[in-house]
């Protein structure tokens, strides 16, 4: 009974949340759904909870004197450890089930038709997320990110025409005190702009996505609000064996030294989620070969619903599944050899992984799939 006097009840007085609860409760989801599934809310879930953890960084936070401030969050402030490590580690989790639901959509070719646009939206939300990574992973003050933000500010502004007019716009002019300010607010305005991707994301998922029959819908609540709720409860639980036991997991010990001119980071440093396109990035020399390396890499993620040529319908092959088995090895070995864990044989290692990357989008994946059409 109270079940529906509540929507009535929160309609008349407010109209947007009535309507909201009154489609949770609507059954229009079907019965059954991957186990997957439910990695879109999960980073989205991720996402608040990094904003908000982010927030009460920003507070204590001083772009002036990065190292300094973390270490003062870390030591001075009251549990400013835990919720830097809380932050951190949440990181962590988004950037694993990103890379788990860009290898879900590979399997399941999820990326054809009618589910181009979730796909691209998947990408530039994917790209984002490496973006906003990156300038989290800069603004911590250490070696490993000065260098990094330093050579990125170079190049971005060496670039010709417009790009160049873009990359000064970005990183507001040459290496200096006030780069890091300007980017912690790029930092939290393109995290902002991701929800703003994943709403998208879920409208074109919503309408690409056929309405099961009558008979075999629910209502999002409570049938999925319980399953999702279980497994936000499973990724805290890994979020926590990760804090307390690994807390620098994926985390270059080269950050750990202040910045500065005199502090030269050896290798890649990089976390590990940024380390594919850091191996990407080193397959080109010169200033504007690392930059061609990391937007190759992103765009032949957006090519893939046309390199894919098996047509609409078909379920994945055996032996296309094989390939992208393979391609998620090949990605984990290019970050593993950029960052330097193979020793001299990285080098060679990355120009190996990152190859057969190339390899899979161009070559592989158009005649496997053109096989498995006939």
């Amino acid at each position: 009974m109270n079940t529906d006097v509540k929507p009535s009840w929160m309609a008349s007085r407010m109209p947007c949340l009535g309507g909201w609860w009154a489609g949770l409760t609507t059954p229009s989801m079907a019965r059954e759904a991957p186990y997957l599934a439910v990695l879109p809310w999960l980073i989205t879930a991720g996402l608040v909870f990094l904003t908000a953890s982010g927030l009460v960084l920003a507070v204590y936070y001083n772009p002036a004197d990065a190292f300094a401030s973390r270490q003062f969050i870390a030591r001075e402030v009251n549990n400013g450890w835990l919720i830097e490590g809380f932050h951190a580690t949440g990181t962590t989790l988004v950037f694993a089930a990103a890379y788990l639901l860009l290898l879900r959509g590979m399997l399941a070719r999820s990326y054809r038709a009618p589910g181009e646009l979730v796909w691209l939206l998947d990408i530039v939300a994917f790209a984002l997320l490496l973006l906003v990574g990156w300038l989290g992973f800069a603004l911590t003050g250490g070696a490993a990110g000065y260098w990094s933000v330093m050579n990125a500010t170079n190049a971005a502004m060496l670039l010709p025409g417009a790009l160049g007019a873009l990359g000064t716009w970005f990183f507001g002019g040459p290496d200096g005190p006030g780069t890091l300010a300007r980017l912690l607010v790029l930092h939290i305005a393109l995290a902002l702009v991701i929800f703003f991707i994943l709403w998208l994301r879920h409208g074109a998922k919503k309408a690409a996505t056929p309405l099961p029959a009558p008979a075999l819908r629910v209502a999002f609540h409570p049938y999925y609000t319980a399953q999702y709720f279980v497994a936000l409860v499973v990724s805290a639980l890994i979020g926590c064996v990760l804090l307390f036991f690994y807390p620098h997991f994926g985390q270059s010990p080269l950050n750990n030294v202040p910045g500065g001119p005199l502090a030269l980071a050896t290798g890649a440093g990089v976390p590990w989620y940024l380390a594919p396109l850091a191996g990407l990035s080193a397959l080109f020399h010169g200033t504007y070969g690392g930059i061609l390396g990391l937007a190759a890499g992103l765009v032949l993620l957006l090519a893939l619903p046309w390199l894919d040529r098996s047509g609409p319908g078909r379920r994945a092959g055996g032996l296309w599944r094989l390939l992208t088995w393979v391609l998620a090895l090949d990605v984990l070995g290019l970050g593993w050899a950029a960052c330097g864990a193979a020793g001299g044989l990285s080098g060679l290692l990355v120009v190996v992984f990152g190859a057969w990357y190339f390899l899979h989008f161009l070559v592989l994946t158009p005649i496997v799939t053109a096989l498995e059409a006939q």
